[in-house]
């Protein structure tokens, strides 16, 4: 009877969800929970105004694509050549190269062009060149940011600033030749700086190609004072020590690995044993082309492993037109894409030498018998260091592997 009584009532519980009994007729649980009273229906009269729709969230920024990497050329060329000045201080004032407008590199650009084209600036810039030199030394050089713009025009794209004439213009030489030069749209290397390291990589991309420079000196005419701009300097024969680990560590993520160092002996026919000691550990460790420049003479050129040695590019612009020191020339380097490592294909020396004239001393094409000389002293230089070359017609080709 109870049990008929309860199904009863849970047949109203159908219709009453307040009445605690089970769907399936199981009796309800003893002590049920309250029922949650309604709230009672507003009156028309009361009637709430509609809630407000929900604005719609901003659609998120689609993310930007990743600029994809430049593809790697098949082939790169590069040009290098030694010391350019543009004037200097005598006893009468300044004496600038580059008379009467004169482009002094016009007539060589031929030999020049490439996709990277360095050089060592031994001429401090200014914007503005003093008509006195701040220094009292025998040999001041200085340059002004109008003249800089000759190197502009001459196709130049990368300048070593690491030579022993780094402090000629004082501190705004310092401080200003590379701020210079990048208004140009060049590249200036070891320039002294205030932040650590000292012997840095610095990287250059040309036509997908990453360049890591390490630009050196051996030779400085200033000694480094607390507090000033430290200029990369270093004993020759702790090349190894301090220079061979950043070609090592520049060698992980570079294409091409270059060394350019202003060292060596002026004037002397070649190369001291720790200067080719410490050339042979740099290509050792890494190295391509080790480009060095401050004797004022050229200088043998040697392969070396799977790199390339020139230990001096002597003179480009320069005001001693002297015999030996006018010979110069443009060294020429191809190299190819090969897989994870790039190779030294092709090396030209293209002969020039420093022409005296009445706009200014100025590097031009050595043909004929000056392009004899020039090619007979590469040739004798090279032959000391075991190179050999081949006539090109003007030009010439160094013997040996390529790619």
């Amino acid at each position: 009877m109870v049990a008929a009584r309860m199904r009863s009532l849970c047949v109203l519980a159908l219709l009453l969800p307040a009445f605690g009994c089970a769907r399936n007729g199981a009796e309800a649980p003893a002590d049920p929970p309250p029922a949650v009273a309604s709230a009672p229906a507003p009156s028309a009269a009361a009637k709430p105004a509609p809630m407000p729709e929900p604005a719609a969230a901003p659609a998120p920024a689609p993310t930007p694509e990743p600029a994809p990497a430049p593809t790697r050329a098949d082939a790169l060329e590069l040009t290098f050549v030694g010391d350019v000045i543009f004037g200097r201080y005598r006893e009468s004032g300044y004496d600038p190269i580059p008379e009467e407008g004169n482009p002094v590199f016009d007539e060589i650009k031929t030999q020049l062009a490439a996709d990277v084209v360095v050089g060592n600036l031994e001429t401090p810039l200014v914007r503005t060149l003093p008509e006195g030199s701040p220094i009292g030394s025998r040999y001041r050089f200085g340059a002004s940011l109008e003249m800089a713009k000759y190197l502009q025009r001459g196709g130049f794209t990368v300048m070593s600033l690491a030579n022993n004439h780094w402090f000629d213009q004082r501190i705004d030489g310092i401080e200003q030749t590379p701020v210079l030069l990048q208004e140009l749209g060049i590249v200036g290397l070891g320039a002294a700086r205030r932040d650590p390291p000292v012997f840095r990589v610095e990287t250059v991309e040309a036509k997908g190609w990453r360049l890591g420079f390490v630009a050196i000196t051996t030779r400085t005419n200033a000694p480094v004072r607390e507090g000033m701009p430290v200029l990369p300097y270093l004993e020759t024969d702790r090349l190894d020590e301090d220079v061979a680990p950043v070609v090592r560590e520049a060698r992980a993520n570079h294409d091409l690995v270059i060394v350019v160092v202003h060292w060596g002996e002026e004037y002397a026919e070649a190369p001291n044993s720790a200067q080719v000691r410490g050339a042979h550990a740099l290509v050792d460790a890494g190295a391509d082309l080790v480009i060095g420049h401050h004797p004022h003479v050229l200088q043998g050129i040697e392969r070396h492993g799977d790199g390339l040695i020139a230990y001096s590019l002597g003179n480009f612009l320069f005001e001693n037109t002297n015999d030996i020191p006018r010979l110069t020339g443009v060294l020429r380097i191809k190299a190819a894409s090969t897989g994870a490592r790039a190779c030294l294909q092709q090396v030209v020396f293209h002969p020039a030498y420093i022409k005296r004239s009445r706009g200014g001393p100025h590097p031009v094409p050595a043909t004929g018998g000056m392009g004899k000389r020039v090619r007979e002293r590469v040739i004798t230089q090279g032959k000391k260091l075991g190179a050999s070359w081949t006539l090109q017609g003007e030009d010439l080709q160094l013997d040996g592997p390529g790619c």
